[in-house]
């Protein structure tokens, strides 16, 4: 990622962070730009209707992306052999519950992609290493177990476009539940679209808090998730809200792009923050 100022991101715990690619292949701030749809690409419906088992498949495939975002917890550098093994035997306890019910669940047009997925992150944990999720088989499925969840799985969706320095698209509500954000990048620097819950009790609006310094930050915001788009690129993530208030920022420094590091004031600073509600 490129170097923050002012504002960061939470950052990706331990060695397996490329396991992140599982449900979104975002790309970071310094490379190029991933392959979700455009802004304009047609919105499914969201709500109730879903058959049992392709409702049970795309939660448990939202609750893989939190485990996988998360990680397993080995610092860096990294720790004894022994405890990154430990590390590993957590992670893979809270990673088998979804994948297995992903697996019960697949729709036969998946099966293969579920396979590949399911056997490249358990070889990644025997061998506590995640060299198997870095594969352009690996890759493949992912990318169409994603374009499965924003065709298939009627979650909310927000397609937003990011240029120099603002975010159209944000709307000022939101229902609570699982959310499929897409961020188009139409600029000429890199964005990201790091979105925040407000936590209870915060008074304050979210274009000041973002711009705290990070101890104070932290106590007064939550980080949901973020998207990064080179530009002309686009992305999606999941994230699941609940109730309360929320906020989007960019926190790429000013001057940013796929060949050089920025060195002005992060894009927040510069009006690209947004506010919205979740109900």
């Amino acid at each position: 990622m490129v170097a923050r100022t002012e504002i960061r991101a939470v950052p990706r715990r331990g060695a397996a962070s490329a396991l992140v690619l599982l449900l979104a292949v975002v790309t970071s701030a310094c490379g190029g730009g991933g392959t979700g749809p455009g802004p304009n690409a047609p919105v499914p419906p969201t709500g109730q209707g879903l058959p049992a088992e392709t409702a049970g498949f795309c939660t448990a495939a939202v609750d893989l992306a939190a485990v996988v975002n998360d990680g397993p917890d080995v610092p860096n550098p990294p720790p004894p052999p022994e405890d990154v093994a430990a590390a590993f035997d957590e992670y893979q306890a809270r990673l088998e519950p979804p994948l297995t019910a992903m697996e019960q669940s697949v729709p036969p047009a998946l099966q293969q992609d579920i396979a590949t997925i399911a056997r490249q992150a358990r070889y990644a944990v025997a061998t506590n290493d995640e060299a198997p999720l870095n594969t352009p088989e690996y890759d493949t499925a992912a990318s169409r177990l994603r374009a499965f969840m924003i065709t298939e799985c009627r979650f909310e969706q927000v397609r937003v476009t990011a240029v120099e320095y603002r975010f159209d698209g944000i709307p000022p509500a939101l229902p609570a539940g699982t959310v499929a954000f897409t961020m188009s990048n139409q600029g000429a620097e890199t964005h990201e679209l790091d979105v925040y819950r407000i936590n209870e009790g915060v008074p304050q609006p979210f274009p000041e808090l973002v711009l705290l310094p990070d101890d104070q930050r932290d106590v007064v915001l939550t980080s949901v998730g973020e998207i990064s788009a080179s530009p002309g690129a686009a992305d999606t993530e999941f994230m699941t809200l609940i109730p309360g208030r929320y906020g989007v920022a960019c926190p790429v420094p000013q001057g940013t792009t796929p060949t050089a590091d920025g060195t002005g004031p992060p894009h927040a600073a510069l009006g690209m923050v947004a506010e919205f509600a979740v109900n």
